[in-house]
């Protein structure tokens, strides 16, 4: 056996393979022999076709079982003894087997080769995070505009800015209704900009009941080319005047919230935000200095890599519709995008993120980063308390799945990476 290494670019290396005489002969034998016995040859009983009209027949199939065995034989000697680390099997195969000779070439993705740029000693700014009464009040009043509640205005009300009205109206040009332009209860908060021009505005005092004209003029670049750029004129009825009603902050709301008092909710909640926003400043930080490693560092890494990982982000995405009960398929219809051009947007985030994962591996080779028996078991504790469920529950639950070991194997690598990240942000300054 002869071979020829080739790098590639992205990471691509071509193997090429060459073997003469008995070897190829005996591989080749094999496989006729095999095909004989039970392929059907026009003109021949089943069976008894000759060799030659096997071989023609057959030529395709041969060198495909022939590339298998050749395989099989040399392809981890050759792995072993150029040092060659893929990332997969053979991407495409090139062969040609003529007679007792077989040459074959064969494209293989490998693990990037790349020096690491320095990651210790790395400076960048990390924000402080500081706790004050604003913010705690302004937490505070997003909860009670979530609980607030449309309601009918009183009697002789003026509608203002941010109110919601129920709308009756019809539209006409040059004195025609157009189609499209009426209706007899719409929905429409002042303010949003649901409607054409100042529309809104001029609903601003109207109360429940008054009826009125409204005069506005559709945009040049309307969608609707017949009333593109054309004044209309509205007859409107404000069916009725609704007002949101936010609940006042006492222990009553508090309560409703899930908190035993005012005092509770805001003492509580300020650690919650405490908490929050600090682990928002580490990450950021964090995700800084990880930056400045990705940026710093030039590798080619192998398209199969990065297809993997789309692959992994596609499969997960249907897994969250799924749970709300939308198809793949229906969401790629209702947003308007193609599988094409997902993956396409997915591409960069994809590549940053196998990009960042094989340098956090090395570095975690070099500086010797392992995940210990104790920490994978206090990690999938932390998992079982996810799924609320105990270790010994979600192991039963795994198991019977079949997937135990794999899903061990996957936590026990986001740890490892989870350390060798918290190696990073230690060592900067």
């Amino acid at each position: 056996m002869n071979y020829e290494i080739k790098k590639l670019e992205n990471s691509t290396v071509e193997i090429s393979l060459v073997l003469e005489g008995a070897e190829v002969k005996g591989y080749k034998d094999e496989v006729i022999k095999n095909l004989a016995g039970k392929a059907d040859v026009p003109g021949f009983r089943k069976g008894k076709a000759p060799t030659s009209a096997i071989e023609s027949k057959f030529k395709e199939v041969i060198q495909e079982e022939v590339t298998e065995k050749v395989l099989q034989a040399h392809y981890e000697t050759v792995l072993k003894e150029t040092g060659i680390k893929p990332v997969n099997f053979v991407n495409s195969a090139n062969v040609d087997l003529e007679d007792e000779k077989y040459t074959g070439k064969f494209l293989v993705d490998v693990y990037p080769e790349f020096e690491v740029a320095n990651y210790k000693g790395l400076e960048a700014e990390k924000e402080t995070f500081e706790m004050n009464d604003e913010i705690l009040n302004s937490e505070i009043e997003l909860m009670m505009e979530k609980e607030s509640k449309l309601s009918d205005a009183p009697e002789g009300y003026k509608a203002q800015m941010d109110d919601t009205l129920d709308l009756a109206f019809e539209g006409f040009i040059d004195g025609e209704a157009f189609e499209g332009g009426k209706a007899d209860s719409h929905m429409l908060k002042l303010g949003s900009k649901m409607f054409i021009g100042d529309f809104e505005e001029q609903l601003v005092g109207y109360e429940a009941g008054q009826e009125g004209e409204v005069n506005v003029s559709f945009p040049e670049n309307y969608h609707a080319p017949n009333l593109a750029g054309k004044p209309a004129l509205f007859k409107v009825k404000v069916n009725a005047v609704k007002v949101m009603e936010k609940p006042e902050l006492n222990d009553e709301f508090a309560k409703a919230q899930g908190f035993e008092s005012v005092e509770d909710l805001k003492a509580k909640k300020a650690v919650e935000i405490k908490e929050r926003e600090e682990a928002r400043t580490v990450n950021e930080y964090r995700g800084k200095l990880l930056q400045q490693v990705v940026d710093n560092t030039d590798m080619e890494l192998p398209n199969s890599m990065i297809e993997r990982e789309i692959k992994g982000r596609i499969a997960e995405m249907e897994q969250q519709l799924s749970m709300q009960g939308i198809s793949l398929d229906m969401y790629l219809k209702m947003s308007g995008v193609t599988m094409e051009k997902m993956n396409e947007q997915l591409r960069p985030m994809a590549a940053q993120k196998v990009k960042l994962d094989v340098i956090l591996d090395a570095i975690a080779n070099t500086e010797n980063i392992t995940v210990s028996d104790e920490e994978l078991a206090d990690k999938m504790e932390e998992v079982a308390k996810m799924y609320g469920m105990d270790t010994e529950k979600l192991n039963e639950e795994l198991t019977k799945a079949g997937n135990l070991n794999t899903f061990k194997e996957n936590v026990k690598i986001d740890t490892r990476i989870q350390k060798t990240m918290d190696f990073i942000v230690n060592n900067a300054k």
